[in-house]
């Protein structure tokens, strides 16, 4: 008799020889990218998604059994991780209700727990508040970071070198932290920034990922939140990006020049909607966007109040690659800093 695989709220595929993308179809329409890269003994987790299903007749929900149970195609019909064998990193990207509810699940395992230590003081105080949990009204997970990652900093563990770097971007919280996985090269930056619409469309899940309320469907802002966001930040988090990806590509073209060989490229997967896109080219994109709508280029198209605070919409054309949300006390800052000379920070 022919197994039948059970129903799941997850969907995954490869993201390059060692990593897997997985996108939670939760019920809060955040449609999470999590991220696993395989090692022979762990499994680095990138975020854990919302640990709540859209569809209430699913009979797999949690990550951490259909990281254990569930065979992928994409995976020589294996789960990623059988039985639980392989002990657990967890990484988090920033701590935001939608990439840490899922965290609870793999306690039990004592994972080592990865955050930015760039201001511990946003984790480790008033996380209800900070993750947005108590907006959602939802319960805050409770956790203890293990690890906190250092500015440029190589992760390892006893004897283990996992060959990541870490690179802070504060910016959309201030415990933002983006990775690099060095033998991949691929980029990996949380919420930083993604498209507007998913690249290709995936038929399991609705077209809505990353929806703001107000906004036409499958057009999802980068948004930034009252709690911690911080457009000065964030454009210096970019021009560090943007270094860094730059750098790492000049030195991929000068050995595979050598070599005579096709020449990669530094990849970039953010936290929703883009998972494999060129980092170079998509970091000059969106910098130049906030470049333009910081010198008022770039027209509010759309306003709303959020928990008592203005919000703005910026969206350059209906073709737009991406468009942004953020309190509009944000980009007057940002105005006051980059361009002290201009009279008003209306809009």
């Amino acid at each position: 008799m022919a197994y039948s695989l059970p129903s799941t709220s997850f969907i995954s595929s490869r993201v390059n020889s060692s990593t897997f993308l997985i996108i939670e179809d939760d019920s809060y329409g955040e449609q999470p990218y999590i991220y696993v890269k395989v090692y022979p003994d762990h499994l680095m987790v990138t975020d854990t998604g919302c640990n709540s299903p859209r569809s209430k007749n699913r009979s797999l929900i949690s990550l951490r059994q259909y990281l254990e149970t569930f065979p992928l195609s994409s995976n020589n019909q294996q789960p990623l991780n059988p039985n639980g064998v392989k002990a657990y990193v967890i990484l988090c990207s920033h701590c935001h209700y939608d990439h840490i509810l899922g965290i609870t699940q793999f306690l039990s395992a004592k994972p080592t727990i990865i955050a930015s230590d760039f201001n511990k003081e946003f984790i480790l105080n008033d996380l209800p508040e900070h993750s947005l949990c108590k907006y959602m009204n939802t319960p805050t997970p409770r956790y203890t970071i293990t690890h906190w990652a250092k500015h440029l900093a190589y992760f390892t563990l006893p004897d283990i070198p996992f060959r990541v770097q870490f690179i802070h971007t504060p910016g959309h919280t201030p415990d933002a932290l983006a990775w690099f996985d060095i033998d991949e090269n691929h980029l990996y930056v949380g919420d930083s920034f993604y498209e507007r619409k998913r690249s290709t469309k995936i038929p399991e899940l609705p077209d809505d990922a990353g929806q703001v309320p107000g906004l036409p469907a499958s057009q999802a802002a980068i948004i930034f939140p009252e709690e911690g966001g911080n457009w000065i930040q964030y454009m210096s988090s970019l021009n560090v990006l943007l270094s860094f990806v730059l750098h790492k590509n000049v030195e991929l073209r000068r050995r595979h020049e050598i070599r005579h060989a096709s020449i990669p490229r530094v990849k970039v997967g953010s936290g929703h909607l883009t998972h494999d896109a060129d980092a170079e080219k998509m970091l000059l994109e969106v910098r130049a966007m906030f470049e333009r709508i910081i010198a008022r280029k770039v027209q509010v198209v759309g306003s709303g109040i959020k928990r008592g605070v203005i919000n703005d919409y910026w969206l350059e054309s209906e073709d737009s690659r991406f468009s942004v949300m953020a309190p509009r006390h944000l980009a007057d800052e940002a105005r006051k800093h980059f361009h002290p000379q201009s009279k008003s920070c209306s809009p």
